[in-house]
């Protein structure tokens, strides 16, 4: 019973239901949602926002919002591919990842800098590198659509998975890229939880000034933080022209509020120190439902566009709630132990 009752106060568990209650609707309506070729298409739309989802979820936790991350993916992205074609490279793709990383890691360390050295608010600084970095890339770099190297087409035509819908004919592919959205999770969650460096995340957002006196080097996990973030960005930049076949620097920016509303949704605290993993899968899945499903039911664009809406509303209105009342409950435990 105390098991039950905790689970119903976590974000994750309503998003859960909400997530259930509109896949039943969707498929009573179209008949469309639980077909092999549709469950294939949403975790292929997953992929990608899954990624951007820790950026914005390691951010969160430790430091505040980081909005950077779709540009630094455009960018680092940009330039391995340049790398790649300047060094005549066709080994495996692997390296050209590796390459991205390091621009992404460079990129991420100005944000850990700034925000470090001068305890600049990580929103404000995000905002502004992310336009010099949109402006190095499509003023200084003059970026443009482009064919992929041969050996991302190669990565990118690879698949787990292909399945064809029987009643309509329609087919869905698994990429590749699944698998290393996996391994990031997998990754991350064992680092938050079984490494002092995890906890050290969680508990600088909680409070910066018990974390540093119980002996965590707050600067330095800050730091890390962003260079992750930046690392992070340009493996979902990579892997998004990898699943498109052609780098399209114009598609990248404008994912980040989206990403953020998913997290959020999903559980994690906008001041910082709460949040889970399952809830950042959660909370990319609901929206990547009402995105890619509502069309099933015959919605336009703009309607979908208010049904995203309101459930971010929504669910930011839950977990608002929700911190104020563990609030309120702390208070009055303290009060009752001091009386």
């Amino acid at each position: 019973m105390k098991g039950l009752k905790k689970i119903t106060k976590q974000s994750e568990f309503y998003v859960f239901l909400l997530i259930v209650v509109l896949s039943i609707i969707i498929q009573m309506r179209s008949g469309l949602f639980f077909a092999n070729n549709n469950i294939v298409d949403i975790v292929r739309s997953m992929i990608v926002p899954c990624i951007y989802a820790l950026c914005a979820f390691l951010a969160f936790i430790s430091t505040g919002p980081d909005v950077s991350f779709p540009l630094i993916a455009a960018l680092s992205s940009y330039l391995a591919i340049v790398v790649t074609y300047k060094t005549g490279y066709d080994g495996p793709w692997i390296l050209v990842f590796l390459i991205g990383m390091v621009f992404g890691g460079i990129m991420g360390a100005l944000n850990g800098f700034i925000i470090v050295k001068y305890k600049f608010a990580s929103l404000i600084v995000t905002l502004g590198t992310s336009s010099i970095f949109s402006g190095l890339l499509l003023g200084a770099f003059e970026a443009e659509r482009m064919d992929l190297p041969d050996t991302l087409q190669r990565f990118g035509k690879a698949s787990l998975l292909t399945v064809k819908n029987a009643k309509t004919g329609l087919g869905s592919t698994l990429p590749m890229t699944f698998l290393i959205m996996v391994v990031l999770y997998i990754i991350t969650y064992l680092v938050l939880n079984y490494t002092m460096v995890g906890r050290g995340v969680y508990a600088i957002g909680g409070d910066e000034i018990s974390a540093e006196r119980a002996g965590f080097p707050v600067k330095k996990i800050r730091f890390g933080i962003f260079v992750i973030n930046g690392m992070l960005a340009s493996i979902a930049g990579l892997s998004y022209a990898v699943m498109s076949m052609r780098y399209l620097p114009t598609e990248y920016s404008g994912a980040e509020m989206n990403v953020i509303a998913a997290i959020i949704l999903g559980g994690t605290r906008l001041n910082g120190g709460v949040g889970t993993l399952k809830g950042c899968i959660l909370g990319t899945l609901l929206l990547t439902m009402v995105s890619n499903s509502l069309i099933l039911l015959g919605i336009s664009v703009y309607w979908q566009k208010v049904f995203i809406g309101a459930i971010i509303i929504i669910g930011t209105a839950i977990a608002v709630m929700q911190s104020h009342s563990i609030t309120i409950g702390k208070k009055k435990t303290e009060k009752k132990e001091a009386a």
